[in-house]
């Protein structure tokens, strides 16, 4: 079970280093009363630093007991299909020096916490007890060496400048040249780094309908704008580089963009470019095409897109390609467990899982196909679609009865779990998302998917979620007993997400108040992420330690999850700083990675003026600009009762019987006299609790 303690990571792990000359030094001294200190600050310091850092036996019994991404990156994660984590890995290559410097301090602080052992520890208290008592004599030793370097030094610099005073004073000039390099560059840093604290919150005032209008419309042209980059330089292909005005495929050349863009191009009322598109998936999708594609990104972009298009208009097509291209998808079923693969080629249809991974399932992968799935046999009266999705949760539900998060990697073949790493970001996110949203869209009426939800939030609250020094609150990680105080741009779903629970009734009564009351909080911590930035654009993701909040990765790709948890936010509270971040967050899109052709994403958001990375992303149209769309439309835009967003963005149709929406009705009236403003009810640092002060929520 993951500790309950809140706040910080505790002070870096020393190296594991060799254990010979601490062990002729303890020899040594043994029999003598310093011996018999030095043992008592040995046993004190190890046992201070496992008490620290380690798990007890009991609470892993508990919770995360099983031993044996979303989407789009994988951020420090190795691995992945298609070209994401290639073009990951060359966005961080190809940034400043200074981002650099920072991954090889990340790569240092990675390689310090792996330490975690006994034997670690042992050594850290061993090593501060003959510290101590040494302490002295070391010091005069290093005083005395330095001072006889320092003779020698001199004396070199002597003799070299006698005889020859040309390369001396050629040589000094050098050496004064680099210092000043250095100082320079440590002077960029301070500058950078100095950027990050808190800055004043932007002044929030209600908008007349007229401002509110125009901010729409710029949103509007900026769809517009992304849409003709890609129609004249990408057409049909996944996506636009919209710097050097070419397309690539990234996704099997299935026009990933044309059909990501295809609901928020009608729901803007763009309806010409919205049929030429519709006329491409009629007459030119191709469905032959050999590539490895991953079947998540697949699920969600393109049968997700084509079935939301359906259910908008009505036109037969689109299910008929949404169909096709799921029956090419269905052979990565064909394990012994049911639980899919990740990558299939749709023209041979042969389905794998990747190395990296030890070919294994990840959870945000086989637990994102439900909701598609689930719609698809709806319109089509073939249940074979939502029988596979739902079985994989199945598994999980029968397996582990009581378990609320889950690890993010599972067997194929046995149907067991390979890895004990928990995540809410990469690889993990949209796994609880769609918890959620079956539950929604089936009606409200299955009780699995509700109660495993419940539980997982549950779980996370309770173990995953801190509040910094500086009073951010976050979402930690969780790998091999450690607890990682990192938090993905992805992870920003989460509030929007928590308010939808609380909004449909999935939490009730002073549950439902902390939920939502973590969702604001949440929402304020991605916000800071772009607030703090000199460029106002988020990095790819963020951790936390006793000096605040710092930079893991410096690029941003145009992502949506902090846009959709403040327009998630405004439509349940109608607080008007959703709206005025939301423009802040839009306007930074307008100054740094307008270009051309469209919107690039940018290789380092600590610079004045980013590089930018030449990929316009297809969910920025999908999921990015619909969420600021619907930010600054009136509520009738989109009912959140009747449609249920994939976690692209696409809505789809939810089931609401008569007599369930009734009641559903009633229980929004009720909820309306209570639920907003909650009260704060927090303990030790951000921990979110129960009443008794237990850290447990009762429903």
């Amino acid at each position: 079970m993951l500790p309950v303690t809140t706040g910080i990571s505790p002070p870096r792990r020393a190296r594991v280093g060799s254990t010979s000359n601490l062990t002729r030094r303890l020899g040594r001294q043994a029999g003598t009363p310093a011996a018999i200190v030095l043992a008592a600050l040995i046993l004190i310091g190890g046992i201070s630093f496992l008490l620290h850092n380690r798990i007890s036996d009991e609470e892993e019994g508990h919770g995360l007991h099983v031993v044996s991404s979303k989407r789009r990156s994988l951020a420090d994660d190795s691995g992945g299909s298609g070209s994401g984590v290639a073009e990951r890995i060359q966005l961080l290559a190809e940034g400043a020096e200074l981002e650099n410097d920072r991954m090889a301090q990340l790569e240092d602080e990675q390689q310090q916490e792996d330490s975690d052992s006994e034997l670690s520890g042992t050594l850290f208290g061993a090593k501060e007890g003959v510290k101590l008592a040494n302490g002295q004599q070391v010091a005069a030793m290093a005083a005395k060496t330095g001072a006889r370097n320092a003779a020698n030094s001199r004396t070199r610099s002597t003799q070299f400048q006698k005889a020859s005073p040309s390369r001396f004073a050629k040589k000094l000039e050098e050496t004064r040249h680099r210092v000043g390099l250095q100082a320079a560059s440590r002077q960029r840093y301070s500058a950078i780094v100095s950027s990050f604290p808190s800055q004043p919150e932007p002044a929030v005032e209600e908008l007349s309908e007229a401002e509110v209008a125009r901010r729409r419309e710029a949103i509007k042209a900026a769809m517009l704008h992304s849409w003709r980059g890609y129609e004249k330089y990408a057409w049909g292909q996944d996506e636009l580089c919209p710097v050097s005005q070419q397309g690539k495929n990234s996704f099997g050349g299935l026009g990933a963009t044309m059909i990501d863009a295809l609901d928020t191009l009608h729901m803007m009322g763009f309806h010409e470019e919205y049929g030429r598109a519709a006329e491409w998936v009629r007459s030119e999708m191709p469905l032959n095409a050999s590539f490895d594609a991953s079947v998540f990104e697949t699920i969600i972009r393109v049968v997700g897109g084509m079935l939301a298009a359906h259910d908008m208009t009505g036109d037969k097509v689109m299910l008929e390609r949404a169909q096709q291209v799921a029956d090419r998808i269905l052979p990565a079923y064909n394990t012994t467990t049911k639980i899919p693969l990740n990558i299939i080629n749709l023209a041979t249809q042969q389905a794998k899982n990747p190395t990296w991974n030890q070919r294994a399932s990840t959870l945000a992968e086989f637990g994102t196909h439900q909701v598609e799935f689930w719609r698809l046999s709806q319109s089509t009266g073939n249940d074979t679609y939502a029988e596979l999705a739902e079985g994989t949760i199945r598994h999980l539900h029968k397996g582990w009865p009581q378990q609320g998060v889950m690890p993010l990697f599972i067997s194929p073949t046995t149907g067991n779990f390979t890895a004990r790493r928990v995540s809410f970001g990469a690889l993990g996110d949209s796994y609880y998302e769609y918890l959620l949203k079956m539950w929604l869209i089936k009606g409200r009426q299955d009780e699995m998917y509700r109660s495993m939800w419940e539980r997982a939030m549950d779980e996370m609250i309770n173990k995953l979620v801190f509040t910094s020094r500086e009073g951010l609150t976050y979402v930690a990680e969780f790998d091999r007993s450690i607890i990682k105080h990192k938090f993905d741009h992805l992870v920003c779903f989460v509030p929007g997400m928590l308010a939808l629970g609380a909004h449909s009734g999935a939490v009730q009564g002073a549950k439902a108040e902390r939920y939502m009351q973590l969702a604001a909080d949440l929402t304020h911590t991605c916000w800071q992420m772009y607030h703090r930035m000199p460029s106002g654009l988020s990095p790819e993701y963020v951790t936390f330690s006793a000096q605040g909040m710092k930079v893991g990765a410096a690029y941003n790709l145009l992502r949506p999850e902090a846009l959709e948890a403040m327009w998630y936010m405004w439509r349940l509270t109608h607080d008007w700083k959703y709206r005025a971040w939301g423009w802040q967050v839009f306007q930074a899109f307008e100054a740094h990675c307008k270009v051309e052709a469209g919107y690039s994403g940018i290789k380092d958001v600590r610079a004045a003026t980013p590089v930018p990375d030449d990929t316009q992303q297809s969910f920025f149209l999908a999921e990015t600009l619909k969420y600021l769309f619907l930010l600054f439309s009136d509520d009738s835009a989109f009912d959140m009762d009747e449609w249920v967003l994939n976690t692209e963005a696409h809505p789809l149709r939810t089931t609401q019987p008569k007599q369930e929406e009734q009641q559903h009705e009633r229980q929004q009236q009720e909820r309306k006299r209570w639920w907003w403003p909650p009260s704060r009810s927090k303990s030790g640092g951000g921990l979110i609790s129960g009443s008794d002060g237990s850290g447990s929520i009762a429903r």
